[in-house]
């Protein structure tokens, strides 16, 4: 990996005793239409900037935590599924049971390859996806490994009925002719009812929470690749994230930043005040 500059708020150079550990995968695939996931990682760190290390709301502190920031994986070139094997080792040399990853990303397949890493050493894990999209094609203009395709290895990794799918509001005919066991769309239910109605199910088993920030409405989040009207405002996913608090959470990540697309640059700093109140509520304590 290299050497995070910039880095996310908070964050050190080197910890050997670091428990919380951000790395970015500045992974992008197949894409349609909008491009600069890629940026992702450096875009979130740069707004990091933007926000201070102390929640209010929660009385706690980021300085007052172990957090490292590695950088971002090295992909090097290739095919999608080269890039993403990379990322998986480099992930694995670095990861152990107990220490909390924090992913940047990169497109929604970024999402795999730390699935890869921890499931075989968490084999009760459970994932909760908070996303517009399912992202449940079995492949996108001839590619398996892409942002529209993520959930669907992801489920080849972990079982569909350990993943548990909530604030969906597009997508394609076949993604919901799937029948995953836990999707729970937009239209059906509200994403804050769906969680609150999960959450003592989930806090039974280990949990890692992936988070596109698609799941925000355009008018907040409209830095993404794939923008899709009625979606959450950032208060209810800061409701989401404190829902969650009672869950043993072992890791998250937060993908699809493509600050390109948003002048305001409100997509990214939204994005690293949510990784902030995640990170709090979950690990401040």
């Amino acid at each position: 990996m290299l050497a995070a500059d910039p880095r996310f708020i908070a964050c050190r150079d080197s910890l050997p005793d670091a428990r919380i550990v951000l790395f970015g995968i500045p992974f992008e695939g197949t894409v349609n239409l909008r491009r600069g996931a890629d940026h992702g990682p450096r875009d979130l760190r740069i707004a990091s900037d933007s926000i201070e290390t102390y929640s209010p709301a929660l009385d706690r502190d980021l300085e007052d935590l172990a957090l490292l920031d590695l950088g971002d994986c090295e992909l090097g070139s290739g095919s999608p599924r080269e890039q993403l094997h990379r990322a998986r080792w480099e992930i694995s040399r670095f990861w152990r049971p107990g220490l909390l990853p924090i992913m940047l990303g990169g497109d929604h397949t970024a999402t795999l390859p730390v699935i890869e890493v921890l499931a075989p050493a968490i084999p009760d894990l459970r994932i909760l996806q908070l996303d517009a999209h399912p992202d449940l094609r079995e492949e996108f203009l001839g590619e398996r490994f892409n942002y529209a395709s993520a959930m669907a290895r992801v489920m080849e990794v972990v079982t569909p009925q350990r993943v548990y799918q909530v604030g969906m509001r597009t997508g394609a005919r076949e993604e919901y002719a799937r029948k995953a066991p836990h999707l729970y769309p937009a239209h059906a239910i509200h994403p804050v009812e769906a969680v609150r109605s999960l959450v003592p199910e989930l806090a039974r088993h280990p949990l890692y929470v992936t988070i596109d920030v698609d799941v925000l409405d355009p008018s907040e989040a409209p830095g993404t690749g794939a923008p899709e009207p009625c979606g959450l405002r950032t208060g209810e996913l800061i409701e989401i994230i404190r829902l969650l608090e009672p869950c043993q959470i072992v890791g998250t990540d937060l993908v699809e930043v493509a600050q390109g697309f948003d002048p305001s640059g409100r997509t990214a700093i939204t994005a690293s005040w949510v990784l902030r109140e995640a990170i709090l509520t979950w690990w401040g304590r």
